[in-house]
Order: C-alpha cells, then structure tokens, then sequence
C-alpha cells in the first residue's frame, strides 16, 4: 500500500494542485516558500496520527488568491494504491458502480467546509430568479470560521483539482450555482468511515522536519524509535538471566540504603518531622533505592553513546555528535523500527523535510541511493540539486512559486521511458538546477555558458541568478533530451534553447566538388546548422513554453557583429605573443567582409578553445558591451515574469555608470535624468519611458521592447 496522489484544493498556497507519488522514495523540490512545508502538513492531516482527527483550520489557511474564503471548502485528498485485504484498509477502496474497483484504489478525504446551514441557504438562494453577487456577498459574509466543520471520508472518486468537479459539488461563486446539500453524491465525496474504523491503526506516519531536536525525540517514550525497537525485548531474555540481573539490581538497591550518608540524611529528616509536628504526628522516615528491577523499564534506561568517525576510541552523549550525525542515527533507527516492529501496519510513511539542513552533500548521495526499505514510502522535500541529482525524474514532483498559489509539476507526462532515462542520466548535480530555475536557457558549449552570465551582469547589474534564469551548458547540439522536459503539461517554465546555424562565412560554389578543403568544412558545417534548425523548429512547434534563438554563424561571429569588435581586439595580444600574429589577425578583425573579421575572431577563439578564449573576453567587458540581439531575445522569452523592479534596477545601474563615465556621449542626459528622479516624485513607468525614449539603441532599451513583445 502506497500513496500514489495527493491533492489539495484552497489550502494554502494550492489554489488546486495535484502531486503524483510512487512506490518508494519520492523528491518534491522546490525554491524557499514555494510550499514544500505545506504540502507534508496538508498531507499529515491525512495520516499523521500525532495530529489531532478534529483538526480545523482558519482563515488564514485559505489560499489567498480566492475573492472571499468565506463559502469555500478546503479540500485535501490521499489516493493510495495496492491496498491489502485488512478490514480497515478495505473500507477505503475506491467504489465503482457499487464494486471495490480490481486494481485496488483506494482515496481518502478531509474536508473543511460550512456547516449545513449554510450551504442549504447558498442552494436556496442559487434557484432564486433575482439572485445577485450582492445578495451571495450578503450571505457570504455571514459566514465565520466558527461556522466550518471539518470531517473525513472514504471511497470517494472526485477529482477537486478539477474545476468542473469542484464547482460541481461545492459551487460556482460566479454564475451563483450551489449543489443540494440534501442530495449528495457519495461516490464522488466519499462516504463516511465507520466508528469502530481507525486508520491510523493500519498505517505508520513519521514527519522528520528540517530543524529537529533529535535529542528529545529520542528519550520520548512515544515517538522514540530506539525504545520501540527495544520494547518487548525484555520477555526473550532467558530466565536464568532475568532473574540474576533483577537479584543484582535488588542487591544493589539494598546497598545503597545502607550507606552511611543515606542514613544520616534518613536520621536527619525524621529528626525535622518530629521537631516540627510531634511524635505523635510524625510519620515514619526511611530512604530506599529504587533502581527499576523489571527488565522493560531497564531498557527504557538504555542510552545511545555515539562518536564520531575519525575519534574511534571516544564515546559520548548524543548532544555532542554533529546535528547531521544525529538526524542520520534517527533516521536510520527509524527504518530498522518499521522493518522489524511495525511489521504489522500495512504501511508506513517516512516524511523528511529538508534533510540538506543537517547531512553533508556526499552523505546526502549515498543515503537516497539506499533509503528504500520495504513496506516504507519516503517523500522528500528539497531545494538541493545534490539530492535531485540522485532521484529519479519519474519520482520528482517540482513546486513552482506564482503570485499568492504555487504550481505543481510533474516532469515525465507523456515521455517515454527510453526518454525518461536519457535525461536521468543527464541530471547531474550542475545541471539538476535548471529543476529550480524560474527561467531557463539551454546552451550548446563553454563559450555561451561562460559569457552569457558574465555579460548580463556587466551590462545590467543584475546576476541571472538574481532574476531566476539558469544557463545550462548542454555541451553539445543535442537539446531535445532536456528540452521536452519543458512543455505546458509538463515543467511550464520558460526554456529557451541558444544555437548557432554554422552559416558559412565565405562564397561557397554553386558545385560541392570545387569546393577548397576549407569551403568543405564551412559547407557541412552550414548543412549540420539547417538541417539543426528544421529539427529544432519541429520540435517546439506547438509548445509555448520552448523556443529557438539562433546565430547566423557562432557565438563568437554574432558577438563581434553586434558591435563589439573592441573587446575582442584587446584579447589578440594575451592570445598571440608573435608581433606577425598579432598584426595578421587584427588586419583580419578591421577588415568589413565577415569572410575576413570571422575567421579572424575563430582563430582567436579556437588558438586554446572557446572555453579558454571565452575566460579571457569576460575580462574586457563592461556596461557598454552590446548584447547579441538573438541571446536578449532567449533572455526575455526565458524571464517573462520580470517586472517593473527588476527594470528599474537595470535602468538606475545603467545610468549611473554613464554619468560616471566622461567618455559616454550621453553622460550629461543620464546625470539629468537621474537628478529628476532624485528631485521629483516621478512614477516609476514614466521613467523607464523616459529611459527608453533618450536611450533608443540601448541594451535595456532592445530588452525590454522584448519583453513588451
């Protein structure tokens, strides 16, 4: 028995989202506040018998994005699969046309919603012919929280992810259409589970949170999983040996009675009494040791002393291991605890919050390639690519953060899985972090990965981290394998995809067969960039999420083309220590015909590879810099969130380096415009217009008419 979906329906930030789950161990990754904490406390509502089975929300659980909470129902559901034949368990399976479906489904509800009340008085008021959003708005804010009840049910087939199915059985706040509350459908909502029914009774839940206190958890003798490992064990000792370490501790009880300094204090406290309330009064004194002598509470007295690796002859309280060692040692008492004492729970559920807060990088490697144990799901929250790196895509539910609701994503919809692999075998801990990027931009070699960055940041003072963007080097044309990961039904981020078309730089023959040596190269490589494009232009046809930004030429060719010819100038003599080099290549760069200034600048870039070359331009950049216009158009496409701020950051940086700079032919316009920031109140789109309208051929000028497009 597994959790094989999750659903959750305005609780939150899951306006209505769906998680999807497999057998075993299962990553959910997402960036700080995107939900991670609130998907496993949705979820331990369900099955977490350490929380209460009355358990009621507020207002402030309702996920913000809703007009008005009031009327709404929160609605969180578990579907499991490979139930077992148990009563209990069976009296969550999923009913058919009045048939516990084959495939053994079972589904699990908890709803938050108002009482009957009012929903028989929101029914009334939908069949009404003069019904008006202020006669519903009336209604609806008669609701308190103090008017929700919040119950669970079984065996239920409704979807509430799906608007249709929501509005349905709870209600169209717009068109003002309600459902009888008289007149419900239970093979939709569930039906209600049997008094003498306890679910927790079938399952185990252990939520292990980011920050935890191991230390107590595990001298708790309900939740400690060393004293449940060792609870029974008492009655296996042979009896012969029970009875000798009971006879010891009875001896040593009576020792330590005898003791002269237990007897005098015995002296002493009886002398007080009798002193302070008479012979009469006083009761009889006596100090006793009662050192346990049943076997079940001396090993409750049983206490890890742990060390740690590299001091092999130390011992010491657990407090004194690392916070890491310490969660590792809970963790792994509590898979021996399911393996060999709650054999008899149908399943159980081992939920870890972050488990990066505390365990090392490589650690982290090695516990999730052995984490599973039988009978035991384990779902993971992380923003750690080391631990995405290692999970499989297929177990991988990506949260997204919006504004007021988050998305849900599962990567794997609709590929194969000779597709599936090919990208497992690709995410490695570098570039699993396009999983948490907002934006993405896929590259074909060091060169784009190397300057793209670098150039963002000189030119706009802002970082692409900053903005979310991810530059992942593909190292190679071959961007279909991670490209369909971004799709509509898949991961909807935008992804754009930077590649050169190889268009030859010199007049090829009409026929191949006059083709010089070096007019063959240029020719195939021309044909290898159509035929890339007609592929790649296939490919995204139809997905909005991807698109293509092509080259001409190369990376290097379009750099020098956008106006940049003075940066790579300044690279020829830290490139060619000969005068006859340096001079021959320069003759090439100042030459008009892309003939001459592109094989000029390949020669550079391919004397020590592009990767090399492409460290060494980074140097020579600066905010005057111009952006290919093809890479701004991946960078817009890839950020379309970005708003107003982020713009009038990139303005201010901008205008503040040309009115720094006595060089710029527009130092004064920049220091003016500044200065009317400075002095007036001026609204913040008026001044990105006026940027735009005095700047026309600027960098933030091209992106942003981008972006508007």
């Amino acid at each position: 028995m597994y959790i094989s979906s999750l659903t959750i329906r305005n609780y939150r930030n899951f306006k209505s989202s769906k998680f999807k789950f497999k057998d075993g161990i299962n990553t959910v990754i997402g960036e700080n506040g995107s939900g991670k904490t609130n998907l496993f406390q949705a979820l331990r509502i369900l099955i977490d018998d350490s929380l209460p089975r009355n358990y009621r929300l507020f207002p402030g659980d309702f996920n913000r994005t809703l007009d008005k909470w009031n009327g709404h129902w929160i609605i969180i559901t578990v579907k499991f699969s490979n139930l077992d034949n148990s009563e209990e368990v069976q009296t969550l399976a999923i009913q058919g046309t009045g048939q516990v479906e084959t495939d053994n489904n079972g589904s699990y509800y908890y709803y938050f919603r108002p009482k009957y009340e009012f929903r028989k008085r929101l029914y009334d008021y939908s069949r009404e012919d003069g019904k008006t959003q202020l006669g519903l708005n009336q209604i609806l804010d008669e609701i308190s929280i103090d008017d929700y009840e919040s119950f669970f049910r079984g065996r239920g087939s409704g979807d509430f992810s799906n608007e249709n199915v929501y509005e349905q059985h709870v209600g169209n706040f717009t068109t003002i259409e309600f459902p009888d509350p008289d007149n419900e459908d239970s093979l939709v909502l569930g039906t209600w589970l049997p008094r003498e029914i306890n679910i927790d009774n079938e399952i185990s839940c252990t939520f292990i949170k980011a920050l935890r206190d191991v230390e107590n958890d595990l001298k708790s003798y309900k939740t400690s999983p060393l004293l449940s490992l060792l609870r029974g064990r008492e009655r296996t000792v042979e009896i012969e040996k029970a009875a000798e370490i009971t006879g010891s501790i009875d001896d040593l009880n009576e020792k330590i009675g005898q003791l002269n300094e237990i007897k005098d204090l015995e002296k002493g406290i009886d002398k007080s009494i009798k002193e302070a309330v008479g012979s009469t009064y006083a009761p009889n004194i006596e100090l006793r040791s009662e050192l346990p002598n049943e076997l079940d509470k001396l090993f409750q007295s049983l206490k890890l002393w742990v060390g740690d690796p590299d001091d092999d002859g130390y011992r010491g309280r657990l407090w004194e291991l690392s916070l890491g060692g310490a969660n590792l040692i809970y963790l792994s008492l509590k898979l021996l605890e399911y393996e060999k004492v709650k054999t008899d729970k149908a399943a159980n559920f081992l939920l870890i919050e972050e488990p990066e807060a505390h365990i090392h990088t490589h650690i982290q490697k090695t516990l999730f390639d052995n984490l599973h144990k039988n009978k035991t799901q384990i779902i993971v929250s992380t923003h750690s690519t080391h631990i995405s790196s290692v999970s499989k895509i297929n177990s991988v539910n990506i949260i997204s953060r919006n504004k007021q609701q988050s998305s849900v994503f599962d990567p794997t919809i609709g590929l194969s899985e000779n597709e599936i692999l090919r990208i497992e075998r690709y995410l490695d801990a570098v570039r699993s972090n396009l999983l948490f990027a907002k934006g993405v931009i896929l590259v074909e070699g060091d060169a784009e990965q190397i300057l793209i960055p670098k150039l963002f940041q000189e030119v706009f003072g802002l970082s692409l981290d900053e903005i979310g963007v991810s530059i992942v080097n593909i190292g190679s044309t071959g961007f279909k394998n991670i490209g369909r990961l971004f799709h509509q039904d898949r991961i909807d981020r935008k992804c754009s995809i930077i590649t050169d078309l190889d268009s030859s730089i010199v007049d090829l023959p009409a026929n191949p067969d006059d083709d010089t040596n070096y007019q063959k190269h240029c020719r195939d490589s021309q044909k290898k960039g159509a035929e890339r494009k007609v592929i790649l232009d296939e490919f995204i046809n139809g997905n909005d999420t991807l698109n293509v930004f092509y080259s001409q030429h190369t990376f290097e060719i379009s750099f020098v083309e956008a106006g940049n010819l003075k940066e790579i100038k300044e690279c020829v003599n830290d490139v060619y220590s000969q005068p006859g080099k340096r001079a021959e290549v320069k003759t090439q760069l100042n030459d008009d015909n892309v003939s001459s200034y592109g094989e000029g600048v390949l020669r550079l870039a391919n004397k020590h590879g592009k990767g090399w070359f492409a460290l060494l331009l980074t140097e020579k950049l600066n905010y005057t810099t111009v952006f290919p216009d093809y890479i701004l158009k991946a960078i817009a496409h890839s950020s379309p969130y970005i708003g107003i701020n982020e713009i009038m950051d990139m303005a201010l940086f901008r205008l503040k380096m040309m009115s720094n700079d006595s060089e710029c032919p527009k130092q004064t316009v920049a220091s003016d415009l500044l200065t009317s920031l400075e002095e007036e109140e001026v609204e913040k789109s008026d001044f990105i217009d006026s940027y735009v309208a005095e700047f026309q051929n600027d960098n933030l000028t091209k992106l942003k008419y981008f972006y508007d497009s």
